[in-house]
């Protein structure tokens, strides 16, 4: 009989955890940091616009992009689970640019979704190997991130595999930007 009580323990355990999920929710705010510029440079850009050249032009100024991934960790099982880490690799348009790995500390109920904002810096050195695709693109991006959530059982780090892309328009980001400096 308690061997019967310990396998239905174990069972549903093993159940609550086979039913996380973890997305990435949206990319609530991307702010894009430009290179500091001059009245000649912003001279330029419009006349790379007027030209036709605009993408090319605007992705020419950018020091770095700042992003907000908001994941999203859901319980569709019957117990609590605790998930003390997650990591992902970062892609731009399927070109990998870099990697992340942030410290949750968090239980998600069953029934439960939490969304964990995870600040994502990417330099404008890390940008480069997706700035012909992102010009191919018009400006449209497509961020892909694929990882691992972490989740403790018994003192056991299970993993968790994810993937998931959301769509930006790096272009209207620019441009607010953009409208700021001016």
């Amino acid at each position: 009989m308690v061997i019967a009580i310990i396998i239905i323990i174990f069972a549903l355990f093993a159940y609550s955890y086979s039913q996380i999920q973890v997305s990435l929710n949206e990319v609530s705010s991307v702010s894009v940091e430009l290179e500091n510029l001059s009245l000649t440079d912003l001279i330029k850009l419009g006349i790379d616009a007027l030209s036709g050249n605009w993408i090319e032009a605007a992705i020419g100024v950018i020091a770095g992009i700042n992003l907000e991934l908001v994941f999203g960790l859901s319980n569709h099982g019957l117990l609590p689970v605790y998930i003390p880490e997650l990591s992902y690799d970062l892609s731009l348009n399927g070109v990998l640019i870099g990697t992340g790995n942030s410290t949750l500390n968090t239980t998600i109920g069953p029934g439960e979704t939490k969304e964990i904002p995870i600040l994502q810096i990417i330099q404008k050195d890390n940008l480069n190997p997706a700035i012909e695709s992102i010009i191919n693109t018009k400006g449209i991006v497509d961020i892909g991130v694929s990882g691992t959530a972490y989740f403790e059982i018994w003192g056991r780090s299970i993993p968790i595999p994810f993937e998931s892309i959301q769509q930006i328009s790096l272009v209207d980001e620019i441009q607010k930007q953009l409208d700021k400096q001016i």
